[in-house]
């Protein structure tokens, strides 16, 4: 399936209508705790995508070649700081060093907050390092996720996706294909319910287009808690252990691609302020909705079943 398959498909069509309608007046009640990423915390309530990307707050930061940090906290800085690391990233890629392309690595794992350095995104990509293969790999992964060309049943080339990997491709991409981590997969996957709920569709199960699974970090975060009866809830997330996860998660990256890309489409004034990406923008406002989804529960219409608990 390519990119005009998917986008006419009844289903998702409807839906990327209904969330460029939606997306500029949603009230979001944003209620995110003081962490080291989030210094002052964010309680409040806005209204639109615009009025998110406007609370957008990750303290982050990594270092460029002349050895000075980059630093970022608003929307705004890591919007900057972003393109300045994917230009970096991507001319290294470009000069064909699997040095220099394994420094850019290293760059946004320092941006995207690696936790353990002797699992994941770092093994995997020093091994092709060694192998003299990370240049190589990571051209014809971008080749797989480009939103013009890409198809979801030709992704093979995508061998491994985790938190800090979906960066790389990103970063690696000149496109705006999106990071999809945990956040932004819990929060897309609870639109997807709001649109059934607020357009009362008779689904028994969320269709496979739109099936956004969210990572097994339930524990970590309240990720897929926006009403008790959510057929979000049932049977869509993605566990680190099993066999197929790279062509589960590769396919959802790719599919928010192309919904970003023509829902933003759809509505030309929705994130227009916005100096840089647009498509990066709803990403990361996609990304602070997911740290507690229960933000959007208001959306739900007041119907009494589904009350947010």
């Amino acid at each position: 399936m390519n990119r005009k398959q998917f986008l006419d498909d009844p289903e998702v069509a409807e839906f990327v209508r209904w969330l460029a309608d939606f997306a500029g007046s949603l009230p979001v009640e944003l209620n995110i705790g003081r962490s080291r990423r989030v210094p002052e915390g964010v309680v409040k309530t806005v209204h639109g995508f615009d009025g998110v990307i406007d609370a957008y707050v990750w303290r982050a930061e990594w270092i460029d070649d002349k050895n000075s940090p980059v630093e970022s906290l608003c929307w705004d800085s890591t919007a900057r700081s972003l393109k300045r690391l994917g230009e970096t990233f991507r001319a290294a890629l470009a000069s064909e060093s699997d040095e220099a392309t394994m420094r850019g690595c290293l760059a946004a794992f320092k941006w995207g907050g690696e936790r353990n350095i002797a699992v994941g995104a770092r093994p995997f990509l020093e091994a092709k390092r060694a192998s003299g293969q990370l240049v190589t790999y990571l051209k014809a992964a971008r080749e797989a996720f480009r939103l013009s060309s890409g198809s979801l049943d030709q992704l093979g080339a995508i061998e491994n996706v985790n938190s800090m990997l979906t960066k790389v491709y990103a970063l690696a991409s000149d496109d705006g294909l999106p990071i999809y981590d945990s956040r932004v997969a819990a929060a897309v996957a609870s639109l997807v319910e709001l649109f059934r709920v607020r357009t009362r569709r008779a689904w028994r199960q969320v269709p496979a287009e739109l099936l956004f699974p969210t990572m097994d970090a339930a524990r970590r975060r309240k990720l897929v808690g926006l009403h008790a009866d959510a057929l979000i809830s049932k049977g869509a997330s993605i566990y680190y252990t099993q066999p197929d996860i790279a062509a589960h998660w590769a396919s959802a990256k790719l599919r928010l691609g192309w919904i970003a890309e023509d829902m933003l489409r759809q509505a030309p004034h929705l994130l227009s302020a916005q100096a840089h990406s647009r498509l990066h923008a709803f990403e990361a406002s996609l990304f602070m909705i997911g740290y507690d989804v229960r933000c959007l529960a208001s959306n739900l219409n007041g119907a009494e079943a589904l009350k947010a608990k």
